[in-house]
């Protein structure tokens, strides 16, 4: 009996597993960045000015960019942002990148985007993210069987400011439409040439609440600063999004400014307080942030604050993916990429009257997002003693002693029946 109110006390959890057949499904959000960040021809003259006026450099010459210069580019952006100015038009619009874009078939446009900026890669945007303040139909469903998304992209790689990307491309992700996504943690590149197509299924986790579970699906009020860092997207609660954010306001609280290499998160709430503001980047060789962050990170999770805990979702949507590829663009695609490049804003290359097949197939590549199956994988975190459960075993426990108990007093009664009808033939003979 003891054993059954301790186990009951300790609250064991197991999770259960189902696959549910779901028609129609939400389609998930479809994140993406150019890796090039900075846009040369927009970047390159206030960047010459910059290091003109700082004695780096006495160039004009906005054709090249040395390795030196190039060393320079973090301490312009981080001046530009602390004297808040936005840095949106040194990096890659869209529309100059989409070059195709249908959905189940229906044809889709830039306006049905949302961006957002990501320190690393500049402007990326989502398609299908949870919106707010719209009477659209979001998010859309996805139609097993359909064609999905379907997207054409083109990269400018020419446009590449030196020495800041190692790689031609595209950063992608597929997340949860009411999720921040968060691509460079997760993302998956995609190289030009290449027509991919990316095939996902649905998994949805769901844990107990508290005190069953430690996991919430509340936003904190410390975390409105942050999340209006996308402010079209109605996203709520992420353990990920809340650690950069406890992380940026500890490096505050400590050293009176954010970490210059997160400042697309320098919009922050301190606790006990409700107003947004944007804390001033530290400087790059300025060692507190690098102290507070490592601090943070290393802290015993039982040593932390409660205004400084971030527990896991309790709902959560996930989307495994499988990725195959073709080559890409064939020739009879060439002449109407061709004629959608000379129509961009973007400048050409000066070879591209002759190189132009080849500076195509550098920079194009096709996207395909689909709806594997209409089956889901569920699963359901549930308390494996519940109240029912706790006396039901304690009938049974008390059944069983109260049987055993009957049973010993039938055979002691027995018995004595017969020990004394044994005695009484015993008398009965001697006499």
């Amino acid at each position: 009996m003891v054993v059954i109110f301790q186990a009951y006390f300790e609250c064991p959890l197991s999770m259960n597993s189902d696959a549910i057949q779901q028609q129609p499904q939400y389609f998930p959000a479809f994140s993406f960045c150019n890796v090039g960040e900075l846009r040369y021809d927009q970047f390159i003259d206030p960047f010459l000015n910059y290091t003109n006026a700082n004695n780096v450099t006495s160039s004009n010459d906005t054709t090249t960019i040395t390795r030196n210069q190039a060393s320079y580019i973090p301490n312009f952006l981080l001046e530009q942002l602390n004297q808040n100015k936005s840095l949106e038009q040194y990096f890659f619009s869209l529309s100059p990148m989409l070059y195709q874009c249908s959905f189940d078939s229906k044809p889709c446009s830039a306006a049905d985007f949302i961006s957002f900026t990501e320190a690393g890669f500049g402007s990326c945007y989502t398609f299908n993210a949870q919106l707010k303040n719209t009477t659209a139909q979001t998010p859309r469903y996805a139609i097993l069987g359909g064609t999905g998304l379907q997207l054409g992209l083109y990269v400018y790689s020419q446009q590449y400011v030196p020495y800041v990307s190692d790689g031609i491309g595209m950063i992608s992700l597929l997340h949860n439409n009411t999720q921040p996504p968060f691509l460079d943690l997760t993302g998956m590149y995609l190289s030009p040439g290449r027509k991919y197509k990316i095939s996902y299924t649905t998994t949805i986790t769901n844990y107990l609440a508290t005190p069953n579970s430690q996991c919430t699906d509340d936003v904190p009020q410390s975390m409105k600063g942050i999340l209006s860092n996308y402010p079209s997207a109605d996203y709520g609660y992420s353990q990920a999004l809340c650690i950069e954010n406890n992380v940026q306001i500890q490096t505050y609280q400590q050293c009176g400014c954010v970490s210059p290499y997160a400042w697309d998160k320098r919009a922050i709430t301190l606790p006990g307080t409700s107003n947004i503001f944007i804390a001033p980047l530290c400087n790059i060789t300025d060692t507190c942030y690098l102290q507070a962050v490592s601090a943070y990170l290393t802290a015993p999770i039982s040593s932390n604050s409660n205004n400084f805990t971030c527990p896991k979702r309790c709902s959560n949507v996930n989307f495994p993916v499988e990725k195959s590829e073709l080559s890409t663009p064939l020739e009879w695609q060439m002449s109407d990429i061709k004629s959608f490049v000379e129509n961009s804003s973007v400048p050409l290359p000066a070879n591209w009257s002759v190189m132009w097949r080849d500076y195509i197939r550098m920079n194009y590549l096709s996207i395909n997002v689909v709806c594997e199956t209409n089956v889901i994988d569920a699963k359901q975190q549930t308390l494996v003693y519940t109240t029912n459960t706790l006396i039901s075993n304690i009938g049974a426990q008390a059944g069983l002693w109260l049987g055993l108990t009957v049973l010993v007093f039938a055979e002691l009664i027995e018995l004595l029946y017969h020990l004394l009808r044994f005695t009484c033939q015993k008398i009965r003979s001697k006499m």
